[in-house]
Formats: structure tokens, C-alpha cells, sequence
């Protein structure tokens, strides 16, 4: 009898050793995105055993109130994918979907892995959050009279032990795990203190308690969340007010970048902004 329980205790044992010799080892899914971005979702397979592991992967959007899928809406067209995780490997599969301008309703993802009789199922919540310049053009006009704001986002490397700056064009392309800076600067202003709203690319996350630095001006936060920034500029008598901050490029995709905005308390002008870019990443293949 005690041999027959002390198998029973071992055999779960031995299951669940085996059960985690593969699966999935990191999910690479923003913490929001946009309308209009153009996210790659991201899932890291491994596999500890001494032989292929091969099977096939189904990712699947669903509206989470009424649970129907909407794969259409997001043109998940890689929606089915076949894979090979050789041993002691570790694989990457991507499904690029492409956040229309027309859904905002709550949308969770469904993965599920199939190898033989053998299915590994994972969910989460996509949170999407409205983009509301898609019907704007690029560049605003203004009068010329009026205050102006520029936003520019630099790659930052270094090189023979130096920290470079390489500035970005539109639909520039880095890697994930790329620290980048970006610079607002103001100028034309008369008003002495300016509320500033900047908001990041979806696809990436700030730095923003070791960088954020006010080299003109005197700044207090009054708001930050995971998303966005909502700033207090005070002028200290120059003409001209600039910050700047680090992002991590964090998950592949095309991601918009939004305009930085600001308003003043003490003058009848309309909120000026920036003009927006969008930019990509890419997954870094590590050896």
C-alpha cells in the first residue's frame, strides 16, 4: 500500500516536470495601443526537451461583451501559424494586427497552442485607446504670430564610449530594448507659466523619474500615468521653454507618436500642438 501511494505521489510529479519543458516563456503585448497603431503581439516559445517541438498556434481577437470574434476588424490575416522550437531553443511568433479607427469596444486576446492531444491556452485584455487626430492634417496651421512647439525624438547609442543622438524621421525604425530621447521645446510665448500634455508611442514606456530635465523654466508635474504627462511650465524670464525625458522602446509594431499640446491660463489663444509622426519597431533577434 505505501509503495502504491508513494507512486501515486510521484507519477503528478513527473507530469508536471514534463509539462514545463515547454511553453511559453514571455509575452510581448503593449500595455495599450491606439487607434490606428499597428502592433505586432508577441509570444516567446521555449522548449528544455531533447527533441522539435512543432504544433500549431491560433491567436484570435474577441469582443468581450458580446464575445464575438472581430479578427476582420483588426485584419489578424496571420491569425493561424505553424511552428518549430528546436531543443533548448527559443522562438518568437508575431501576429501584426492593425487597430482600426472605428472599434472601441473592450477586446481580449485568445492564444492557444496545439501540439497533438496537448493544448496550452493564454488571455488578456487589449486596451485600446481613442486616437483623435486621425481625420487632422500632419502640420496645423497657425498664425504666424503665434506660439510654436516642436517635439523631436532622437535614437540614443553609444559610440567609442560617447552617448550619440540620432535624430528620428517619420516611420523610423528601431529595436526593442533602444533607449530613446525626446525634446519639446516652445518658443513665441508671452505667457509666463503654460500647462503642457504630452502623451507617448503606445510601443513604448517612459523613463521619466531618471530623465525628465526642464534645461529652460521651472516645471512641476501635475499628472502621470502610463501613457501621458500633464506638466506646469513656468517661464524664467527667456524667450524660450524646453524639457526632454527618456522612452524604452519596449514592443514591435508601428506605433503613432502623438503631438505634444499646450494651453495657457492667461491668454484667449487656442491649445497649440506639435505635429505627430508615427514610428516603428522591431524585435531584437538576440543569438
Amino acid at each position: 500500500m505505501k509503495f502504491l501511494i508513494s507512486l501515486l505521489l510521484i507519477v503528478p510529479l513527473l507530469a508536471s516536470a514534463q509539462q514545463k519543458t515547454t511553453g511559453i516563456h514571455q509575452l510581448n503585448i503593449p500595455l495599450f495601443v491606439r487607434q490606428g497603431d499597428q502592433p505586432s503581439l508577441g509570444f516567446q516559445l521555449f522548449n528544455t526537451s531533447k527533441k522539435d517541438w512543432t504544433g500549431t498556434v491560433h491567436l484570435q481577437l474577441i469582443d468581450s461583451l458580446q464575445r464575438h470574434p472581430v479578427d476582420g476588424w483588426f485584419f489578424n490575416q496571420q491569425g493561424n501559424q505553424y511552428f518549430t522550437v528546436e531543443p533548448n531553443k527559443k522562438e518568437w511568433i508575431e501576429f501584426p494586427i492593425h487597430i482600426p479607427f472605428e472599434f472601441s469596444k473592450p477586446t481580449v486576446w485568445e492564444l492557444r497552442i496545439k501540439t497533438g492531444a496537448d493544448t496550452l491556452y493564454k488571455s488578456g485584455a487589449l486596451r485600446i485607446t481613442p486616437w483623435e487626430y486621425a481625420a487632422e492634417a500632419a502640420t496645423p496651421d497657425l498664425d504666424p504670430a503665434s506660439p510654436v512647439i516642436t517635439k523631436k525624438i532622437y535614437r540614443r547609442f553609444t559610440k567609442n564610449e560617447q552617448v550619440k543622438l540620432e535624430l528620428l524621421a517619420e516611420n523610423a525604425t528601431v529595436l526593442t530594448g533602444d533607449t530613446l530621447q525626446v525634446e519639446i521645446e516652445l518658443t513665441g510665448s508671452t505667457s509666463n507659466k503654460v500647462i503642457l500634455y504630452e502623451q507617448w508611442p503606445a510601443g513604448t514606456q517612459p523613463n521619466m523619474a531618471r530623465s525628465l530635465s526642464t534645461h529652460t523654466g521651472g516645471g512641476r508635474v501635475l499628472q502621470l500615468t502610463d501613457k501621458e504627462l500633464k506638466m506646469e511650465w513656468v517661464k524664467t524670464n527667456q524667450s524660450q521653454l524646453k524639457i526632454s525625458y527618456q522612452l524604452l522602446a519596449t514592443y514591435s509594431g508601428r506605433f503613432q507618436i502623438p503631438p505634444v499640446k499646450f494651453s495657457t491660463s492667461d491668454s484667449t489663444q487656442p491649445t497649440i500642438r506639435s505635429s505627430y509622426s508615427s514610428l516603428i519597431i522591431e524585435q531584437r533577434k538576440h543569438p
